[in-house]
């Protein structure tokens, strides 16, 4: 495992070539670099934030965009729908998506969510990888008891109403929201993931001074602080993914609330497991940045099936 030394968006690269002929798979961290089938992966690169949104943006994505103080939304390479900030004095860094322009792919994992099916297309890094922007993790085990899980018509655990709801639908559309409130079952439906109850739910915090450390997810050791991310919707319905570096639920709560997130979800959490990667196509390449310096892994993890379950986010 790597920590980014010299900026917060670290670059990873491979040959999309490669991506079609074979799954690749990332070797040992460590070192200058990373050998993926032959490719250096850099463990630093340049940032990928090109300019305050504010200079950039069309007046309708400016009015999308609008934040509170202490929060600039910059563009980045990878997609014109992509928006990154960090708040929290590095802390915290947020993904704004704008689902007209995006899709959301769900790949399960190989081993979570647990006893869940799989398409063929699950397993080929060639339906996802060449039209992937960005990439985020999902949530937790399943033995966890965090809620049900829905996928390919199969219910592998029951969905429970009230419980925080990840939905994913067949025109590649993605939101957030309550289960039997907000969001229900339809013909629409491709995947429900629950995690917990609502993290921010109609626009308020659901983190309480009575909470324990087992509330949100326990953190290593039973520390209240831990790496974590989360999910969240706003009125117009674009999407915010937030990643916190050791951060409190409390925190990962205000951030969104400040935002105007009216429904969010808590997706995993503990060092190695929250992800967030913006990603580039260039001459026949993918190119690979986290969005905060402190994530542990390498954006080529999403270049296959990984055995966590992750949202791929293509250009439409």
């Amino acid at each position: 495992m790597h920590r980014a030394r010299t900026s917060s968006l670290v670059r990873v690269t491979a040959t999309a070539s490669g991506l079609l002929a074979a799954t690749l798979v990332l070797a040992a961290c460590g070192g200058p670099g990373v050998a993926v089938h032959g490719v250096v992966a850099p463990t630093s690169g340049a940032p990928v934030a090109l300019a305050d949104v504010s200079t950039t943006a069309s007046g309708t994505l400016a009015a999308l965009l609008r934040a509170p103080a202490g929060v600039v939304w910059h563009g980045v390479a990878a997609s014109p729908s992509l928006r990154v900030a960090t708040v929290g004095a590095g802390a915290i860094s947020l993904l704004w998506m704008d689902p007209a322009q995006l899709r959301f792919r769900f790949v399960p994992g190989r081993v979570t969510p647990e006893n869940g099916p799989a398409s063929r297309a699950d397993s080929r890094p060639s339906t996802w990888v060449p039209r992937m922007v960005a990439a985020f993790d999902g949530g937790y085990k399943l033995t966890d008891h965090v809620g049900g899980y829905y996928y390919l018509a199969r219910t592998v655990s029951p969905l429970r109403a009230g419980y925080a709801s990840l939905v994913g639908y067949r025109d590649g559309s993605l939101t957030v929201g309550s289960w039997g409130r907000d969001v229900q079952m339809s013909s629409r439906v491709v995947v429900v993931r629950q995690n917990l109850r609502p993290l921010i739910d109609r626009g308020v915090s659901q983190v309480r001074r009575t909470d324990t450390n087992h509330t949100w997810g326990l953190a290593l050791r039973g520390l209240a602080r831990a790496n974590r991310s989360a999910l969240g919707v706003l009125p117009n319905g674009s999407l915010v993914f937030e990643y916190g570096s050791s951060v409190r639920p409390a925190q990962m709560a205000a951030t969104l609330v400040r935002l105007g997130v009216t429904e969010a979800i808590m997706l995993d959490m503990n060092a190695k497991w929250p992800t967030g990667f913006l990603y580039t196509h260039t001459g026949g390449q993918v190119h690979g940045w986290k969005i905060n310096a402190h994530i542990v892994r390498a954006p080529s993890l999403y270049y296959s099936r990984w055995k966590k379950d992750f949202i791929a986010v293509e250009q439409r």
